[in-house]
């Protein structure tokens, strides 16, 4: 029984990659088709949780619909084939959301960790020097962020807190670039070595 359920999922995800023989045109869409699937499946839970307590907002509700949308839309660009540029819109779109949120509610959330995604969606779709470079941009974005905050040029929901910028956007740094080099010193190894 879990032979042929394993079969039919494995058939079900093979229908949903582009009809192509270059593994990596359909390893770079499955990425993108995961995320989003992932990410659509976390939204429409958040949904559920927010509406079972009673504090769902219609706003939020429409919002959750309207980025699932997006999300099916890249989703259904890298099946058509088109996956280095569905990784780079899935990536972009997830990098400038993640730094809203983060700016909005200061490094004393949880939000600015978020940037973890789009840096190993990077790594793994595009290259080791594209992870680089989203991660750089995420430590400069939480270095803003807390600098700011201190300086009060813009008051986060969040209450500024002055180990922002002394712990959290430091330790932020060194987790995003740590994550795009082991993921992306990792993937080189395998196609190296083929481990």
């Amino acid at each position: 029984m879990y032979g042929a359920l394993r079969r039919r999922l494995a058939a079900t995800w093979a229908r949903w990659l582009p009809a192509t023989g270059d593994t990596l045109h359909r390893s770079r869409a499955g990425l993108v088709i995961a995320t989003c699937l992932g990410l659509a499946a976390a939204i429409l839970l958040l949904i559920l949780v927010w509406l079972i307590s009673g504090d769902l907002q219609w706003e939020t509700a429409v919002a959750g619909g309207v980025f699932c949308l997006i999300l099916a839309g890249i989703a259904a660009l890298a099946r058509k084939g088109r996956g280095i540029t569905s990784v780079w819109l899935l990536a972009g779109l997830l990098t400038v959301l993640i730094t809203l949120d983060a700016g909005s509610y200061g490094l004393g959330s949880p939000a600015a960790a978020g940037f973890v995604i789009p840096i190993v969606l990077a790594v793994c779709g595009a290259g080791l020097w594209a992870g680089i470079g989203v991660a750089l941009y995420a430590a400069v974005a939480v270095w803003a962020i807390a600098v700011a905050g201190e300086a009060g040029w813009y008051v986060p929901y969040g209450p500024f807190d002055i180990s922002h910028l002394t712990f959290n956007a430091p330790a932020y740094s060194v987790i995003f670039l740590l994550t795009a080099l082991i993921t992306g010193l990792w993937g080189r190894n395998l196609t190296t070595h083929r481990c």
